[in-house]
């Protein structure tokens, strides 16, 4: 047992002697490699920090919430929220669900706002290529 927490404190050591920003991208490395919760972005359980730092000793508690606010502020994650449903433990169990407060709050965050608009702009173009096609080129297509 003195032999893992000599190993734990000696990896600790090594870890805090790197920059924040190498720690901060080594742990985020870390969790998408380690967690399907994160890879898969789906709605994370409230406490995943607490659940995180007990299960990350080695890195600064500071910096595992840096790299959760990233994760979190993300646009894909955002989206899983809005869509409500389950959230999910770093085991990848049910622990919870989105509440319609969270859920609401999310349909209304910017990312969200503007990545509704993308796709029927792209429903749009393949309509305006085929206009084109048939007219003469270099004319604009009345409407």
């Amino acid at each position: 047992m003195s032999q893992e927490t000599a190993l734990g404190a000696a990896l600790k050591s090594a870890v805090q002697t790197m920059s924040k920003k190498k720690q901060t991208y080594m742990i985020a490395e870390h969790i998408y490699r380690k967690y399907d919760v994160f890879k898969h972005f789906k709605p994370l359980a409230i406490g995943i920090d607490q659940d995180l730092v007990t299960a990350l000793p080695q890195y600064d508690p500071t910096l595992i919430a840096r790299v959760l606010a990233n994760h979190c502020r993300r646009p894909r994650y955002i989206k899983s929220l809005a869509r409500g449903g389950k959230r999910f433990d770093l085991n990848n169990r049910f622990k919870g669900e989105v509440s319609p407060e969270e859920q609401a709050i999310a349909q209304q965050h910017p990312s969200m706002q503007t990545a509704k608009p993308v796709p029927a702009d792209d429903a749009l173009a393949p309509v305006a290529d085929s206009e084109n096609s048939h007219g003469v080129e270099g004319e604009q297509p009345q409407n």
